[in-house]
């Protein structure tokens, strides 16, 4: 199975470096007057570039983010079989592949590209990213949770936690909003994540 799966490879790679860099010329085949594609750019669109490797659809790019798509579509070109695999399993680029290389004979890599552009995902991943941390990457769904709602992406210390919550605390007291009912439910869920977060730091002895 792992010969198989490294031949399968090494035809990915092969096409792959022969369809990594998409020529500025070709894809200024014709002039095209419709906006950018790109997430809110609003330039003017004058470049095509395809949707994925083998797909007859096109997109329609300025100047700037088609150089942006190209890098993007060099993606997979010097990586390893493994990182492949890897990519697999996440979503970082909003791109996946339909299937795993080794369940198909005829297995192919097929892209999504509809969201490369979107910056409030993007956004999205790198808080997420961040908050996925060395530091916090072992914690339970529960105290990953909690952190999310007070907002911390750092590594966990009782100071830190104290001053988020006086924080948000203050910001969403009820006497000092006018929707007291969301504003209740909101300090409730604060205050339970603020409780878990100390139990934890007490039992774990964590750093003040």
């Amino acid at each position: 199975m792992y010969i198989i799966d490294s031949f399968i490879y090494l035809i990915i790679e092969y096409i792959m470096k022969r369809k990594s860099n998409i020529s500025l010329d070709y894809l200024k085949s014709k002039e095209v007057s419709k906006n950018c594609d790109t997430v809110n750019c609003g330039n003017n669109g004058r470049y095509l570039a395809p949707k994925s490797p083998g797909n007859k659809e096109m997109y329609i790019f300025c100047i700037d983010c088609v150089k942006i798509y190209n890098k993007r579509w060099n993606y997979f070109a010097g990586k390893t079989q493994s990182e492949i695999y890897d990519f697999q399993k996440n979503d970082q680029l909003e791109s996946r592949p339909t299937r795993p290389f080794s369940k198909a004979k005829h297995s192919e890599i097929k892209f999504e590209f509809e969201h490369f552009f979107d910056t409030s995902r993007i956004n999205f991943q790198k808080k997420n990213n961040k908050f996925n941390s060395i530091e916090n990457k072992s914690l339970s769904s529960e105290i990953r949770t909690s952190l999310e709602i007070l907002g911390i992406s750092k590594k966990i210390s009782k100071i830190l936690v104290k001053k988020r919550y006086k924080e948000l605390v203050k910001k969403y007291h009820p006497d000092l909003n006018k929707n007291f009912i969301d504003q209740e439910k909101k300090i409730r869920e604060i205050n339970k994540a603020y409780k878990i977060l100390m139990k934890y730091i007490e039992n774990n002895n964590a750093s003040n």
